[in-house]
């Protein structure tokens, strides 16, 4: 026992010595091409080496996320390449010890790497990122903030109520000119809510001065006057009149994409491809596991004669082949062929079926 304990040790411990150097190289790559990316922005502005150091920085820890399934798979590889090449999976073999139970350690590590990597890109990587771009906008290019006051917004949803408002002061939350309006499936309005003025409390609009017409056939029914009047609406007036089809979903926490989803409801539009958004978001750290469970069997079958090279080769084969299948499947989910989250995990179970495959059959 206590040998097999020091020999899973030894193994684990060469496998985190490739992984961090084969980690921190993807990543200084990344930040040499977006640093040629911006050269043009720093030649014209020519802002201090601290702050380019600060704003490459702020971008590792979503380069980390985006390369960790290569970092993880390659890192694999090229370790079992070695214990193959020197014989030292032969002697543990040989030594009574089942390489099932023996790489659990490994398969653990790969568990483990796919909880950080979730909640690196949804907690920290994407905060980063936006602190990011806030400092190239402002420290780097030298532009001013966005204005706090939004004009002529307006607003509708599934259940036919329609807003307009003048003005928007998002620093003291005035709201100036409101208009509401609901209208029945005929398009025949059914009440008129209209305000000088109000502010946003939550998720509400308190209005003062209100004047309430409710209408019957298009014929005014009743008209009241309240000084102050509350109306609850679900949408938030940052997100009137937004187009989300063109945001970077990228670059947005599952809290941001769950509100967008809840808003495209709301406005009785397609969310096919917020949810398959959604589902990437949980299926692509999970492959970092699945990619440990596939090299742990590609590995102890690497020839010697290959040696190192064959797992380049098997890295770049297994990530040409995954982000083709999850291109076309997470097509097949945008357009809402297959449910949205199903389709975005058909990927990770073929290779989850192949890795368990190949687990059970050459690990032995």
């Amino acid at each position: 026992m206590k040998i097999n304990f020091t020999l899973q040790k030894y193994f684990f411990v060469e496998l985190l010595k490739t992984f961090l150097p084969i980690s921190g190289f993807f990543i200084v790559i990344f930040a040499l091409t977006e640093f040629f990316w911006r050269l043009p922005e720093i030649v014209t502005f020519k802002p201090s080496t601290t702050i380019i150091l600060v704003y490459l920085s702020l971008h590792i820890p979503l380069w980390f996320v985006q390369t960790l399934p290569m970092t993880t798979m390659l890192s694999s590889l090229i370790v079992l390449s070695h214990f193959v090449h020197s014989k030292e999976i032969t002697a543990i073999k040989t030594l009574g010890i089942n390489p099932k139970k023996f790489f659990c350690s490994w398969l653990i590590f790969g568990t483990i790497l796919s909880i950080i990597s979730f909640y690196l890109n949804d907690k920290i990587a994407t905060i980063f990122f936006k602190k990011a771009q806030n400092i190239f906008q402002l420290e780097i290019k030298k532009e001013p903030l966005k204005e706090n006051i939004f004009y002529n917004l307006t607003y509708s949803d599934a259940k036919n109520i329609f807003a307009t408002i003048t003005s928007y002061n998002k620093e003291n939350n005035v709201i100036n000119d409101i208009l509401i309006e609901q209208l029945d499936n005929d398009y025949n309005v059914i009440y008129q809510l209209y305000s000088p003025y109000g502010t946003k409390d939550n998720n509400s609009w308190i209005l003062k001065n209100t004047v309430l017409r409710t209408y019957k056939n298009n014929i005014l029914n009743s008209e009241k006057n309240f000084f102050q009047y509350q109306f609850p609406l679900q949408i938030d007036i940052e997100d009137f009149q937004y187009d989300y089809s063109n945001k970077p979903l990228d670059q947005l926490t599952i809290k941001h994409i769950n509100d967008i989803i809840k808003i495209t409801k709301l406005r009785g539009m397609p969310t096919a491809k917020y949810y398959t958004e959604l589902g990437f978001r949980y299926a692509l750290p999970f492959v970092n596991f699945i990619l440990i469970l596939l090299s742990i069997s590609l590995g102890q079958s690497t020839s010697v004669q290959y040696g190192k090279l064959i797992s380049f080769v098997y890295t770049i084969v297994a990530t040409i082949i995954y982000w083709t299948l999850l291109s076309i499947f997470r097509t097949v989910g945008e357009l809402n062929i297959i449910n949205p989250i199903i389709s975005i995990w058909i990927p990770n179970f073929v290779f989850l079926i192949s890795g368990l495959v190949l687990y059970f059959r050459k690990t032995y």
